[in-house]
């Protein structure tokens, strides 16, 4: 089996596993052999935000509660790579907050776990999030 821990993991692997289409069986085993540990993929940030509004149009039964739990799972598994804890508390903040748009959830956990301001013109949502938003912008 060829193993690799370099790839990146696209939106549309996990979508393809959620249907029953041509690609489902070949996505869905790529996905277990990442959940057993066998195969390594590297997991982006914006994969997690394209999947947190993807998912419940794809897969119309699911809340955004069923999306959070099963992003959750997602960066539980073994061969995903990437920043895991910073996603997960992304997901996290995601989940806890009404109305806060998942890039805003990642920009507040990452702004946090590194020590830096936000630029933005969401100052509420973010400030909101404990961070650190000047408003106005700097000038230079």
């Amino acid at each position: 089996m060829h193993q690799t821990t370099d790839g990146l993991l696209d939106t549309n692997v996990f979508l393809h596993a959620q249907a029953n289409d041509t690609n489902s069986d070949e996505c869905r085993r790529f996905l277990g052999a990442i959940e057993r540990g066998e195969a390594q993929a590297i997991l982006d940030p914006i994969i997690l935000h394209e999947l947190s509004y993807a998912l419940p149009r794809y897969a119309r039964q699911m809340t955004k509660n069923d999306v959070v739990r099963y992003l959750q799972v997602v960066l539980s598994w073994p061969g995903i790579l990437g920043d895991k804890a910073v996603m997960a508390d992304a997901v996290q903040r995601w989940h806890d907050t009404a109305g806060l748009a998942f890039v805003d959830a990642y920009l507040a956990e990452r702004a946090s776990s590194e020590s830096r301001p936000v630029y933005t013109k969401n100052v509420r949502e973010l400030r909101g999030q404990g961070v650190d938003v000047p408003d106005p912008l700097p000038a230079g």
